[in-house]
């Protein structure tokens, strides 16, 4: 029973990073532009690095009795690659802000009037 909440309350660290990784997609099917792309390659890298630090590497701990400095080095490769998937996702975000700044749509035209 305590294993099976113990992977249950890792498997929640996984929700964010799947929403992210979904709407991008969609946003990749919708719009194929250079800011879709970078955003989902960052989130899907990303998303695989959440996957390895919540579920490999404690699967890694428990079954192998890997030492401390062993794991550290997984961490600092993840941990980089991580790092270079985040500077994607933020660059593709940038350039998706800029590119709907530079549209300057007025806001109060896009929704309909009420009649009250």
């Amino acid at each position: 029973m305590n294993s099976v909440l113990s992977t249950l309350l890792s498997s929640v660290s996984i929700i964010s990073p799947v929403i992210i990784f979904g709407t991008c997609c969609y946003f990749l099917a919708k719009k194929p532009a250079v800011e879709a792309i970078l955003m989902t390659i960052g989130s899907g890298i990303g998303l695989l690095a959440t996957l390895f630090y919540s579920i490999l590497v404690p699967f890694l701990v428990n079954d192998r009795h890997l030492a401390y400095t062993e794991i550290s080095q997984y961490y600092t490769v993840i941990g980089i690659i991580s790092f270079i998937a985040s500077l994607c996702f933020a660059a593709g975000f940038l350039i998706l802000v800029i590119n709907t700044v530079k549209k300057n749509k007025v806001i109060y035209d896009q929704f309909p009037k009420s009649i009250d």
